[in-house]
Protein backbone atom coordinates (compact mmCIF):
# COMPACT_ATOMS: atom_id res chain seq x y z
CA UNK A 1 0.00 0.00 0.00
CA UNK A 2 2.84 2.37 0.86
CA UNK A 3 4.54 1.58 -2.45
CA UNK A 4 1.34 2.33 -4.34
CA UNK A 5 0.89 5.61 -2.47
CA UNK A 6 4.51 6.52 -3.15
CA UNK A 7 4.05 5.74 -6.88
CA UNK A 8 0.92 7.91 -7.02
CA UNK A 9 2.72 10.82 -5.35
CA UNK A 10 5.71 10.51 -7.70
CA UNK A 11 3.40 10.36 -10.75
CA UNK A 12 1.46 13.41 -9.54
CA UNK A 13 4.67 15.37 -8.97
CA UNK A 14 6.02 14.33 -12.38
CA UNK A 15 2.80 15.36 -14.13
CA UNK A 16 2.76 18.67 -12.25
CA UNK A 17 6.34 19.27 -13.36
CA UNK A 18 5.40 18.43 -16.94
CA UNK A 19 2.47 20.89 -16.82
CA UNK A 20 4.67 23.72 -15.56
CA UNK A 21 7.29 22.95 -18.20
CA UNK A 22 4.53 23.03 -20.83
CA UNK A 23 3.40 26.43 -19.54
CA UNK A 24 6.98 27.68 -19.79
CA UNK A 25 7.27 26.61 -23.43
CA UNK A 26 3.81 27.97 -24.26
CA UNK A 27 4.76 31.39 -22.91
CA UNK A 28 8.08 31.24 -24.73
CA UNK A 29 6.30 30.42 -28.02
CA UNK A 30 3.85 33.32 -27.57
CA UNK A 31 6.60 35.81 -26.70
CA UNK A 32 8.73 34.59 -29.64
CA UNK A 33 5.82 35.16 -32.02
CA UNK A 34 5.25 38.65 -30.65
CA UNK A 35 8.96 39.46 -30.91
CA UNK A 36 9.02 38.22 -34.52
CA UNK A 37 6.17 40.60 -35.36
CA UNK A 38 7.97 43.52 -33.75
CA UNK A 39 11.11 42.68 -35.73
CA UNK A 40 8.99 43.07 -38.89
CA UNK A 41 7.83 46.54 -37.87
CA UNK A 42 4.57 45.58 -36.17
CA UNK A 43 3.23 46.90 -32.90
CA UNK A 44 2.69 43.73 -30.86
CA UNK A 45 1.98 44.13 -27.14
CA UNK A 46 -0.12 42.73 -24.32
CA UNK A 47 -0.69 44.02 -20.80
CA UNK A 48 -0.72 40.68 -19.03
CA UNK A 49 -0.57 36.93 -19.63
CA UNK A 50 -1.94 34.23 -17.32
CA UNK A 51 -2.22 30.44 -17.43
CA UNK A 52 -4.63 27.87 -16.03
CA UNK A 53 -6.11 24.52 -17.03
CA UNK A 54 -4.13 22.19 -14.75
CA UNK A 55 -3.87 19.23 -14.98
CA UNK A 56 -4.88 18.35 -18.56
CA UNK A 57 -4.90 21.68 -20.44
CA UNK A 58 -2.69 24.68 -20.93
CA UNK A 59 -5.01 27.69 -21.21
CA UNK A 60 -3.37 31.04 -21.87
CA UNK A 61 -5.11 34.40 -21.63
CA UNK A 62 -3.52 37.48 -23.17
CA UNK A 63 -5.08 40.66 -21.78
CA UNK A 64 -4.93 44.06 -23.45
CA UNK A 65 -3.65 42.67 -26.76
CA UNK A 66 -2.75 45.11 -29.56
CA UNK A 67 -1.48 44.09 -33.01
CA UNK A 68 -0.78 46.66 -35.72
CA UNK A 69 0.89 45.98 -39.07
CA UNK A 70 3.35 48.41 -40.72
CA UNK A 71 0.55 49.26 -43.20
CA UNK A 72 -1.69 50.46 -40.36
CA UNK A 73 -4.06 47.49 -39.91
CA UNK A 74 -4.74 47.50 -36.15
CA UNK A 75 -6.55 44.95 -33.96
CA UNK A 76 -7.30 45.65 -30.32
CA UNK A 77 -8.98 43.25 -27.93
CA UNK A 78 -9.46 43.24 -24.14
CA UNK A 79 -8.33 39.59 -24.10
CA UNK A 80 -7.94 36.47 -26.18
CA UNK A 81 -7.82 32.88 -24.87
CA UNK A 82 -5.66 30.11 -26.34
CA UNK A 83 -6.48 26.52 -25.31
CA UNK A 84 -4.68 23.24 -25.93
CA UNK A 85 -4.36 19.85 -24.31
CA UNK A 86 -1.13 19.56 -22.36
CA UNK A 87 -0.06 16.47 -24.34
CA UNK A 88 -1.11 17.73 -27.80
CA UNK A 89 1.17 20.39 -29.27
CA UNK A 90 -0.47 20.31 -32.71
CA UNK A 91 -3.97 21.59 -31.94
CA UNK A 92 -4.95 24.99 -30.50
CA UNK A 93 -8.33 26.64 -29.99
CA UNK A 94 -8.56 30.44 -29.87
CA UNK A 95 -11.60 32.04 -28.21
CA UNK A 96 -12.40 35.72 -28.74
CA UNK A 97 -14.19 38.20 -26.45
CA UNK A 98 -17.63 39.62 -27.28
CA UNK A 99 -16.18 43.05 -28.17
CA UNK A 100 -13.08 44.02 -30.20
CA UNK A 101 -12.01 46.72 -32.64
CA UNK A 102 -10.35 46.64 -36.05
CA UNK A 103 -8.88 49.73 -37.71
CA UNK A 104 -8.13 49.86 -41.44
CA UNK A 105 -7.49 52.65 -43.94
CA UNK A 106 -11.28 53.16 -43.99
CA UNK A 107 -11.43 53.85 -40.25
CA UNK A 108 -12.30 51.98 -37.06
CA UNK A 109 -14.83 49.14 -36.97
CA UNK A 110 -16.30 47.82 -33.72
CA UNK A 111 -16.80 44.05 -33.68
CA UNK A 112 -19.33 42.38 -31.39
CA UNK A 113 -19.89 38.64 -31.47
CA UNK A 114 -21.27 35.60 -29.70
CA UNK A 115 -19.32 32.35 -29.62
CA UNK A 116 -16.48 33.46 -31.90
CA UNK A 117 -13.67 30.93 -31.93
CA UNK A 118 -11.06 29.41 -34.22
CA UNK A 119 -9.04 26.20 -34.17
CA UNK A 120 -5.74 25.23 -35.80
CA UNK A 121 -4.29 21.79 -36.49
CA UNK A 122 -0.67 21.73 -37.61
CA UNK A 123 2.27 19.40 -38.18
CA UNK A 124 5.27 21.10 -36.68
CA UNK A 125 4.46 24.71 -37.59
CA UNK A 126 2.82 23.94 -40.97
CA UNK A 127 -0.97 24.41 -41.01
CA UNK A 128 -2.96 21.31 -41.99
CA UNK A 129 -6.46 22.48 -41.11
CA UNK A 130 -8.15 25.53 -39.57
CA UNK A 131 -11.75 26.33 -38.67
CA UNK A 132 -13.64 29.44 -37.61
CA UNK A 133 -17.17 29.94 -36.30
CA UNK A 134 -19.32 32.63 -34.74
CA UNK A 135 -23.00 32.40 -33.81
CA UNK A 136 -23.37 36.11 -34.51
CA UNK A 137 -20.94 38.74 -35.80
CA UNK A 138 -21.85 42.43 -35.98
CA UNK A 139 -19.72 45.20 -37.50
CA UNK A 140 -20.36 48.89 -36.87
CA UNK A 141 -18.34 51.93 -37.83
CA UNK A 142 -16.20 52.07 -40.96
CA UNK A 143 -17.79 48.76 -42.03
CA UNK A 144 -21.38 47.79 -41.26
CA UNK A 145 -22.77 44.27 -41.38
CA UNK A 146 -24.61 41.70 -39.28
CA UNK A 147 -23.98 37.98 -39.78
CA UNK A 148 -25.49 34.87 -38.21
CA UNK A 149 -24.20 31.30 -38.33
CA UNK A 150 -20.83 32.26 -39.81
CA UNK A 151 -18.43 29.37 -40.51
CA UNK A 152 -15.15 29.03 -42.37
CA UNK A 153 -12.82 26.10 -43.00
CA UNK A 154 -9.31 25.89 -44.44
CA UNK A 155 -7.79 22.54 -45.45
CA UNK A 156 -4.43 21.74 -46.97
CA UNK A 157 -4.68 19.44 -49.98
CA UNK A 158 -3.41 15.95 -49.18
CA UNK A 159 0.15 15.42 -50.34
CA UNK A 160 0.63 19.14 -51.09
CA UNK A 161 2.44 21.72 -48.96
CA UNK A 162 1.23 24.89 -50.68
CA UNK A 163 -2.25 24.03 -52.02
CA UNK A 164 -5.35 24.73 -49.95
CA UNK A 165 -9.12 24.77 -50.08
CA UNK A 166 -11.27 27.32 -48.27
CA UNK A 167 -15.02 27.29 -47.68
CA UNK A 168 -17.03 30.12 -46.09
CA UNK A 169 -20.73 30.26 -45.38
CA UNK A 170 -23.32 32.16 -43.33
CA UNK A 171 -26.95 31.50 -42.49
CA UNK A 172 -27.81 35.17 -42.95
CA UNK A 173 -26.10 38.50 -43.57
CA UNK A 174 -27.44 42.05 -43.51
CA UNK A 175 -25.54 45.08 -44.76
CA UNK A 176 -26.03 48.80 -44.26
CA UNK A 177 -29.15 48.71 -46.44
CA UNK A 178 -30.88 46.43 -43.93
CA UNK A 179 -31.82 43.67 -46.41
CA UNK A 180 -31.05 40.16 -45.22
CA UNK A 181 -29.34 37.72 -47.57
CA UNK A 182 -30.61 34.15 -47.40
CA UNK A 183 -27.53 32.60 -49.04
CA UNK A 184 -23.85 33.46 -48.89
CA UNK A 185 -21.22 30.92 -49.84
CA UNK A 186 -17.61 30.77 -50.97
CA UNK A 187 -15.80 27.66 -52.21
CA UNK A 188 -12.29 28.15 -53.56
CA UNK A 189 -8.87 26.60 -53.85
CA UNK A 190 -5.61 28.52 -53.83
CA UNK A 191 -1.87 27.96 -54.13
CA UNK A 192 0.80 29.86 -52.20
CA UNK A 193 4.53 30.28 -52.75
CA UNK A 194 5.30 29.06 -49.21
CA UNK A 195 3.39 26.85 -46.75
CA UNK A 196 1.05 28.54 -44.30
CA UNK A 197 2.58 28.37 -40.82
CA UNK A 198 1.73 29.09 -37.21
CA UNK A 199 4.06 30.49 -34.60
CA UNK A 200 7.22 32.39 -35.32
CA UNK A 201 7.77 33.18 -39.01
CA UNK A 202 11.17 34.45 -40.07
CA UNK A 203 11.67 35.83 -43.55
CA UNK A 204 8.97 36.41 -46.16
CA UNK A 205 5.37 35.43 -45.44
CA UNK A 206 3.39 33.13 -47.75
CA UNK A 207 1.62 34.90 -50.61
CA UNK A 208 -1.08 33.66 -53.03
CA UNK A 209 -0.02 32.61 -56.52
CA UNK A 210 -3.27 31.25 -57.98
CA UNK A 211 -6.95 31.19 -57.01
CA UNK A 212 -9.49 28.66 -58.28
CA UNK A 213 -12.84 30.26 -57.44
CA UNK A 214 -15.24 27.35 -57.71
CA UNK A 215 -18.23 29.35 -56.55
CA UNK A 216 -18.99 32.59 -54.76
CA UNK A 217 -22.73 33.07 -54.24
CA UNK A 218 -24.84 35.83 -52.74
CA UNK A 219 -28.65 35.73 -52.72
CA UNK A 220 -31.20 38.07 -51.18
CA UNK A 221 -34.89 37.79 -52.04
CA UNK A 222 -35.05 37.62 -55.84
CA UNK A 223 -31.50 38.97 -56.32
CA UNK A 224 -28.76 36.47 -57.07
CA UNK A 225 -25.05 36.87 -57.80
CA UNK A 226 -22.73 33.99 -58.72
CA UNK A 227 -19.03 34.22 -59.60
CA UNK A 228 -16.65 31.42 -60.67
CA UNK A 229 -13.31 31.20 -62.47
CA UNK A 230 -9.52 31.06 -62.17
CA UNK A 231 -7.02 33.86 -61.68
CA UNK A 232 -3.25 34.07 -61.28
CA UNK A 233 -1.66 36.44 -58.75
CA UNK A 234 1.66 38.16 -59.48
CA UNK A 235 4.32 39.24 -56.95
CA UNK A 236 2.57 42.58 -56.46
CA UNK A 237 -0.84 41.03 -55.79
CA UNK A 238 -2.28 41.95 -59.19
CA UNK A 239 -4.85 39.55 -60.61
CA UNK A 240 -4.75 38.07 -64.10
CA UNK A 241 -7.39 35.74 -65.52
CA UNK A 242 -11.11 35.50 -66.12
CA UNK A 243 -14.15 34.70 -64.03
CA UNK A 244 -17.80 34.41 -65.05
CA UNK A 245 -20.32 36.68 -63.37
CA UNK A 246 -24.02 35.80 -63.38
CA UNK A 247 -26.36 38.40 -61.87
CA UNK A 248 -30.15 38.08 -61.66
CA UNK A 249 -32.02 41.39 -61.19
CA UNK A 250 -28.72 43.21 -61.50
CA UNK A 251 -30.27 46.71 -61.74
CA UNK A 252 -31.58 46.40 -58.18
CA UNK A 253 -28.10 45.30 -57.04
CA UNK A 254 -26.59 48.47 -58.48
CA UNK A 255 -29.31 50.53 -56.82
CA UNK A 256 -28.60 48.88 -53.44
CA UNK A 257 -24.88 49.63 -53.81
CA UNK A 258 -25.66 53.22 -54.78
CA UNK A 259 -27.99 53.80 -51.81
CA UNK A 260 -25.52 52.29 -49.33
CA UNK A 261 -22.70 54.51 -50.61
CA UNK A 262 -20.61 51.55 -51.80
CA UNK A 263 -20.88 52.72 -55.42
CA UNK A 264 -20.50 56.39 -56.42
CA UNK A 265 -23.44 57.89 -58.29
CA UNK A 266 -21.46 58.53 -61.49
CA UNK A 267 -20.06 55.01 -61.65
CA UNK A 268 -23.46 53.49 -60.84
CA UNK A 269 -25.09 55.40 -63.69
CA UNK A 270 -22.33 54.42 -66.13
CA UNK A 271 -22.57 50.78 -65.13
CA UNK A 272 -26.34 50.74 -65.44
CA UNK A 273 -26.23 52.28 -68.93
CA UNK A 274 -23.46 50.00 -70.19
CA UNK A 275 -24.79 46.80 -68.68
CA UNK A 276 -28.30 47.67 -69.83
CA UNK A 277 -27.05 47.76 -73.41
CA UNK A 278 -25.28 44.40 -73.01
CA UNK A 279 -28.34 42.83 -71.34
CA UNK A 280 -30.59 44.13 -74.11
CA UNK A 281 -28.39 42.53 -76.77
CA UNK A 282 -28.51 39.20 -74.93
CA UNK A 283 -32.32 39.20 -74.96
CA UNK A 284 -32.72 39.08 -71.16
CA UNK A 285 -32.80 42.50 -69.53
CA UNK A 286 -32.92 41.19 -65.94
CA UNK A 287 -30.06 38.69 -66.08
CA UNK A 288 -26.39 39.23 -66.86
CA UNK A 289 -23.98 36.42 -67.73
CA UNK A 290 -20.65 38.08 -68.51
CA UNK A 291 -16.91 37.42 -68.24
CA UNK A 292 -14.99 39.54 -65.75
CA UNK A 293 -11.55 39.86 -67.32
CA UNK A 294 -8.54 40.77 -65.20
CA UNK A 295 -5.42 41.86 -67.07
CA UNK A 296 -2.46 42.66 -64.79
CA UNK A 297 -4.82 44.02 -62.17
CA UNK A 298 -7.11 45.99 -64.50
CA UNK A 299 -10.73 44.76 -64.56
CA UNK A 300 -13.26 44.73 -67.38
CA UNK A 301 -16.82 43.39 -67.13
CA UNK A 302 -17.74 42.27 -70.61
CA UNK A 303 -16.90 45.33 -72.76
CA UNK A 304 -17.08 47.80 -69.83
CA UNK A 305 -13.79 48.92 -68.19
CA UNK A 306 -13.95 48.99 -64.39
CA UNK A 307 -10.45 50.24 -63.55
CA UNK A 308 -7.91 48.70 -61.19
CA UNK A 309 -9.08 45.72 -59.15
CA UNK A 310 -8.13 45.29 -55.46
CA UNK A 311 -4.80 43.54 -54.98
CA UNK A 312 -4.59 40.19 -53.21
CA UNK A 313 -1.84 40.06 -50.58
CA UNK A 314 -1.60 38.27 -47.24
CA UNK A 315 -0.42 40.40 -44.27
Amino acid sequence: MKKLLFAVIVAALAWSGFWFVSVHFERKAIDSWMEARRAEGWTATYEDISFQGFPNRVDARLSGLVLQSPEGLRWETPFVDIYRLVYNFGHEIVAFPPQMSLTTELGETEITSDGMRASFIHEGDIVVRANFESKTLNLTGAATAALAGLTAALTRDEGEETSYRIAVGADAIAGSGGRVADAIRLDAGFDTDLPLRVGKQAGPHPQPMRVDLRLAEYKVDDLQLKVAGDVDVDDNGRLDGQVTVKAVNWREMIDMARQSGQLPEGMAAALEDGLGLVAGLSGNRTTLDLPLTLDRGVARLGPIPLGEAPRLRFP
